[in-house]
């Protein structure tokens, strides 16, 4: 039985002048369904290709990457933007909520693209403000709402598609360091109850929340493993303060 996610030496290669960038070089791996997976590093890891990729909005330049058995490198746009629709469910840094909707119907929107009957929207998205906690503030707007609230909508516009996979890309960096504590634990949540969650950051006090880590280096993998190995944790770049152990002065 083939993985969920899988990559089988994935390349992506850019051309700048005369240079070829390798943003991807050679990177192997496999995600389990259920798993809570971050991908982690640095800017030009190639961590972002491989979200692109993950989430069909690019494709590779060589190797072979399949979600759910499936050969995502020689589908036409068209196909990618189906499987996008049917499987994956996008938790962004920035919200990207419409200032004009209300909550309701921002969680609404991918369904109508995914051709979801009018009446089966409504019921998905009030389930899923309900499962983030906002099911008392269906008709606000968004500017009514915290930074951490609004992050909360965009879980449950992703949840609403009911997706194979939540792809979360830095879902913290626009908050506040207790805020962001909270939409980890819902991360967390969401899978304690069966999801599969694929975290993309650089910062490794974020990234050992998960339950594996994948760290990327120029474009291939230099770690996979448990998340609270040793050795998974390289220079995180939050530091919170120790606890103060007995005898300390």
């Amino acid at each position: 039985m083939s993985a969920l996610i899988e990559f089988e030496d994935v390349c992506k290669y850019y051309r700048m002048g005369d240079t070829t960038v390798k943003a991807a070089d050679h990177i192997s791996m496999k995600i389990e369904k259920g798993e809570f997976v971050a991908i982690v590093g640095q800017s030009g890891s190639g961590k972002s290709t491989c979200m692109n990729i993950i989430g069909c909005l690019d494709v590779p330049t060589a190797g072979s990457y399949r979600l759910n058995g499936r050969e995502v490198g020689n589908m036409s746009g068209n196909e990618q933007a189906e499987v996008r629709n049917e499987m994956l469910g996008f938790i962004f840094q920035q919200y990207n909520l419409l200032p004009k909707l209300n909550l309701l119907e921002n969680v609404e929107v991918p369904l109508i693209y995914a051709g979801v009957p009018r009446a089966e929207r409504r019921r998905r998205a009030r389930e899923a403000l309900e499962q983030v906690g906002l099911g008392d503030k269906l008709k606000n707007k968004p500017s009514q709402l915290s930074g951490g609230q609004q992050q909360r909508v965009s879980i449950a516009r992703a949840l609403a598609g009911n997706p194979a996979v939540i792809l979360a890309d830095e879902p913290t960096g626009a908050l506040d360091s207790h805020t962001g504590r909270e939409v980890l634990e819902m991360l967390q949540q969401l899978h304690r109850q069966g999801n599969t969650v694929v975290l993309i950051t650089h910062d490794n006090s974020i990234a050992v929340q998960a339950q594996r880590i994948i760290r990327l280096e120029d474009g291939r993998v230099v770690y996979d493993g448990d998340a609270r190995a040793p050795e998974a944790i390289v220079q995180p770049t939050l530091n919170f303060e120790p606890a103060e152990q007995e005898g300390d002065a």
